[in-house]
């Protein structure tokens, strides 16, 4: 049986521990210092990462300045072990933190009121500005949920469901907390101009300021209750995650290596949603029935700073991936959108607070729909179908990466108008970089692709052109084969080396051609007429990306040796003897890639 993803391997450990020093070292400064709204675990740890990246200090622990996947750098497998698993961990962790004893009856509903109004209309906001800007789809999602919930613990648990890139994840960070700084300054001065009681105030800064510490920080201010009642709407806000990551994760379910297969919503959902979930309802049934005690106490206290050092871990490897030369350009737009996000949420909050605490609860309900229809109508007009074709198209013609959905998506249309050529194939392929948990399916697939090896389908064209993934755990190889198709492949994480083979008649094969792939190369092959070898070198598994034709009308062919068969002895011009028989593994005997979109992933 395979390991599970979610235990570390050892190949894991150096990515893991560099993160892990990074966030210690980030939450022992923070505490260091005097408590300030203005000093974030989270934040530290996010700089030191990208300091060490960004300067000489690199070169000292031999990390490299990383390419869209980071390889082949010898961190790489456990900083993306770092950016799933222990992100995971700590988001289910989170749901201790929630607070349900604040409220009351009368701020439930206010609050409750404004959120359901802010909330859709801030995302709506978010994505037809970052629509207006070319911001990808995925950062909009980011940064609407920094937005919307409780800052970089949203964008944090939001990242892996949005498909977001770890850039993008830190400069989301960076965003909303920037927004945070500004209230700080910005929303004392602004209640006295309207005139708002200390507790209306307070309920709007826990209603429209990103990050937690910020956001009761800003209540304080208010003076009153306004403290508590910040962090009573801000905890308000922190139990809308689960209901917010449940609609992202249906919203974001379309088209993928499942398309084809009817889902149910639990299908859907990503696992460490309902650990999240079962800690919050443990913790507020305990506030309710059991009440306050020294060891639940002391069991808070824990898991807060475990959460913190885990947040801060996850942080310091995002950090770690920051190349400040290229993330110039995107920052700005990320600024732009970010901010005219929580412009939208401050103002459209203060209405509403203002109007009910003058006895305007009907005024207020009517802003509320009448913001909602606006941002709706924005985010339809801008931010989906055409508008959105064209941001992909824009990226594609710029070099940009492109994430999987970006790629199927673009496959898609071009094969809609026309023939799809091979310098166009090859230029898509190259740029395809996948972003967080988009090779989840390949890496869970069951379907065989030689002994140790697996695959899936992403798309499938109506002109018998697919995307497919292979997944190779460590030292695993094909057997020797011919496809009854062409593929054009790269790899883009591991060690992957080929072996090419001339057939000579009666069963006897000359090797031609022994290379290591080296990382985004491309390969070609030219159906049955190509037999190889492929197999995963080094001590860590590997994946690459395959474009495959139409089926040619015949099954693939592979070789069965007379021995078994020990492919570190086959240098060029080796000769290799068995019997070819046809090849039966799924999408290898002439069916098509089709059955790779029907395989679901197993745990």
């Amino acid at each position: 049986m395979r390991r599970p993803q979610w235990i570390p391997a050892r190949v894991d450990l150096p990515g893991i521990a560099i993160a892990a020093i990074l966030g210690g070292i980030a939450i022992g400064i923070s505490r260091a210092l005097p408590p300030s709204p203005l000093v974030s675990d989270v934040l530290f740890a996010l700089l030191l990462g990208a300091l060490v990246l960004n300067t000489p200090l690199r070169h000292g622990v031999k990390l490299a300045l990383p390419s869209a996947e980071r390889e082949p750098d010898r961190y790489a497998p456990g900083l993306r072990f770092t950016g799933k698993w222990v992100l995971r961990l700590g988001i289910i962790l989170m749901g201790l933190k929630v607070q349900t004893s604040f409220f009351g009856r009368g701020e439930l509903l206010l609050i409750a009121g404004v959120a359901a109004a802010a909330l859709p209309s801030a995302f709506f906001v978010t994505h037809a500005l970052a629509a207006a800007l070319g911001v990808r789809r995925p950062m909009g999602d980011v940064l609407a949920g920094g937005t919307m919930i409780c800052g970089a613990s949203a964008v944090n648990a939001i990242a892996p469901v949005a498909r977001a890139r770890r850039e993008e994840q830190g400069i989301a960070i960076g965003v909303v907390f920037l927004f945070s700084v500004v209230a700080l300054f910005a929303f004392r001065p602004i209640a006295a101009l309207v005139g708002l009681s200390p507790l209306h105030a307070g309920l709007w800064s826990g209603l429209a300021v990103n990050d937690l510490s910020s956001a009761i920080a800003v209540g304080t201010q208010m003076g009153g209750d306004g403290g508590v009642m910040a962090a009573a709407a801000k905890s308000a806000r922190i139990l809308l995650l689960a209901p917010t990551l449940i609609a992202l994760s249906i919203l974001r379910r379309e088209g993928g290596p499942t398309a084809g297969v009817r889902k149910s919503i639990t299908d859907t959902l990503p696992g460490f949603l309902v650990g999240y979930v079962g800690l919050a309802v443990a913790r507020a049934l305990i506030d309710r029935l059991v009440g306050p005690s020294a060891a639940f106490t002391r069991a808070l206290d824990a898991d807060k700073l475990l959460v913190d050092f885990l947040m801060a871990t996850v942080s310091a490897g995002i950090g770690l991936h920051l190349d400040v030369r290229g993330l110039l350009g995107s920052g700005a737009r990320a600024v732009a959108v970010g901010g005219g996000a929580s412009v939208w949420m401050a103002g459209l909050t203060l209405a509403m607070i203002t109007l009910a605490s003058r006895g305007a609860p009907s005024a207020a309900a009517l802003v509320a729909v009448v913001a909602v229809i606006a941002a709706y109508a924005a985010y339809r007009a801008s931010a989906t179908g055409e508008a959105e074709a064209r941001i992909v198209r824009g990226r594609f013609e710029t070099g940009a990466p492109l994430s999987l959905a970006e790629a199927t998506s673009l496959l898609g249309a071009v094969e809609g108008e026309g023939p799809l050529e091979d310098p166009f194939l090859r230029r898509v392929l190259a740029q395809i970089h996948p972003t967080i948990g988009e090779l989840i399916p390949a890496r869970e697939s069951p379907l065989p692709h030689g002994e140790g090896c697996r695959w899936i389908t992403y798309w499938q064209g109506a002109s018998g052109w697919s995307l497919v993934a292979v997944c190779r755990d460590a030292g695993s190889a094909t057997p020797i084969h011919a496809h009854p198709h062409r593929l054009l492949g790269k790899t883009i994480e591991g060690v992957i080396e080929e072996l090419r083979f001339n057939d000579r008649g009666d069963g006897e094969l000359c090797v031609t051609a022994r290379n290591v792939l080296q990382h985004n190369d491309l390969v070609e092959t030219d159906g049955l007429a190509t037999l190889h070898l492929i197999r995963a070198i080094g001590d860590r598994p590997a994946i690459d990306l395959q474009l495959r034709g139409p089926e040619v009308g015949a099954p693939g062919r592979r070789l069965r040796t007379r021995d078994p068969l020990d492919v570190d002895a086959l240098v060029v011009g080796a000769l290799v003897h068995g019997a070819e028989e046809i090849d039966d593994r799924p999408g290898h005997a002439g069916e098509g890639a089709s059955v790779g979109l029907a395989a679901r992933p197993v745990a």
